[in-house]
């Protein structure tokens, strides 16, 4: 019996032992993991004010084109995109031909959602099918202000709309638009989309395009019908049953009924 107490007083003393070394070893993880925990706190906030400090310093040499907060933005742009749904031609008159193209230019970021930022933008329309002095059709430049007041939102998409008027007329039916935006740190991004239109054999006398008429979200291609006539109450009543108007309208009968009034 003495030996067994024994036995067991030191297998308990030893299992003691082992449990005192864990629980240690477990202190002096915690401990490196709360010291790791508070240097990535001290490193982050060292990296929020050096990026806040690059915000401002950016947000001066743009000479106040650019917010501070705006620069979070530029940082995610990593490219441009052209709303296909959103390009073409526009016929405003219902007569053949095409007056004007539009575009959908979207600064998106690594996942390919849209970023709104405004940025220089350059759009060049040409002629691929033309010969090689004769391609041009024409380049539309913006500063980042002029683009900032084309933002568009809407159910076919999001981003900075363009609806412009011909600076050559075109000839043929399939055009490439050349997108170049820079932003406002110096980086240049590139896009490219064909552009379907219906050319016209006369030439566009349009010069400019009012910002109101930029309100409607159909596609491109869009054909703006005409306003309906007004009904003229004195001769198109539409609610007067045809045959009363005629009979309105047909000088009475002779008739051997006098009619009585009081």
């Amino acid at each position: 019996m003495l030996l067994v107490l024994t036995l067991f007083g030191c297998g308990g003393r030893g299992t003691t032992d082992l449990l005192e070394a864990r629980l240690r070893q477990q202190e002096d993880n915690i401990f490196a993991l709360q010291r790791d925990l508070k240097d990535s706190h001290q490193a982050l906030a060292t990296a929020r004010h050096q990026s806040e400090a690059m915000q401002k310093q950016l947000a001066q040499a743009s000479n106040g084109k650019i917010l501070p907060e705006q620069t979070q933005a530029l940082y995610k742009v990593t490219g441009v995109k052209v709303n296909s749904l959103l390009t073409g031609g526009v016929d405003i008159d219902n007569q053949e031909g095409d007056e004007l193209w539009t575009t959908l230019v979207t600064p998106h970021d690594a996942d390919g959602e849209t970023v709104k930022l405004p940025a220089n933008l350059e759009l060049e329309l040409v002629d691929l099918n033309q010969p090689v002095a004769n391609r041009k059709i024409g380049v539309w430049s913006f500063n980042s202000e002029e683009v900032r007041s084309h933002w568009y939102s809407g159910f076919a998409g999001s981003g900075f709309r363009f609806e412009l008027p011909w600076k050559q007329q075109p000839t043929n039916e399939e055009l490439t638009l050349v997108v170049r935006m820079k932003s406002q740190d110096g980086r240049t991004f590139n896009a490219t989309a064909p552009l379907k239109i219906s050319p016209s054999a006369k030439p566009s006398m349009i010069q400019a395009v009012s910002r109101e008429r930029l309100a409607p979200v159909e596609p491109a291609r869009i054909s703006f019908e005409e306003q309906p006539g007004t009904i003229s109450e004195a001769t198109d009543n539409p609610f007067k049953n045809p045959a009363e108007a005629q009979v309105e309208s047909e000088p009475e009968a002779d008739t051997p009924f006098r009619v009585i009034t009081e």
